[in-house]
């Protein structure tokens, strides 16, 4: 691929315009575009990629909590995935537990070793 500008780590816009998605942007747009009714393959050009993210705008939120629930229920994809459901009481109890956990130091070792030692 030479001429490349790289917008994000989904895709590459060529010099004179194509888009080239990458292994992951293919797996991820082809899902998104999909649920909002676009064929990935009539992207061609960034003029078409524009069309296809202006059209598939409006079903960003609900695509957004169906990936999220196919993912690991890790405390940070269960936030995003109350924000992106509108859900903010669940939010907040998960941002306060993850608020919570940034707070919290792991020490190993004996309470007798140097700083240094850890």
């Amino acid at each position: 691929m030479a001429d490349t500008l790289v917008r994000d780590k989904s895709y590459l816009i060529t010099e004179d315009g194509r888009v080239e998605f990458t292994a992951k942007g293919r797996e991820f747009h082809t899902a998104y575009f999909g649920y909002a009714g676009i064929d990935i393959r009539t992207i061609k050009t960034e003029a078409d990629l524009e069309r296809a993210e202006e059209a598939a705008f409006p079903y960003i939120f609900p695509f957004m909590a169906q990936y999220l629930k196919k993912r690991p229920q890790a405390l940070g994809t269960r936030a995003l995935r109350a924000v992106v459901e509108g859900d903010w009481n669940t939010y907040e109890d998960l941002f306060s537990q993850l608020l919570a956990r940034e707070r919290l130091t792991v020490l190993s070792g004996s309470r007798d070793a140097s700083p240094d030692s850890f």
